[in-house]
């Protein structure tokens, strides 16, 4: 099936290759992004589905 629509789709090599891409530079940038993200803001994130409203 896959092989089909490389087949009959013009041009669905540059599709493939251009959502690869996307998708490996968001995986990138989401990593960095951890990394250097304020660990404040990663712990309130982390507790806030747990909390009370009191």
């Amino acid at each position: 099936m896959f092989k089909q629509f490389l087949d009959k789709v013009a041009g669905a090599d540059v599709y493939l290759t251009i959502s690869l891409l996307i998708f490996i530079f968001f995986f990138i940038g989401m990593a960095i992004w951890l990394v250097f993200a304020d660990k404040k803001y990663i712990q309130k994130m982390k507790h806030l589905p747990v909390e009370t409203e009191d």
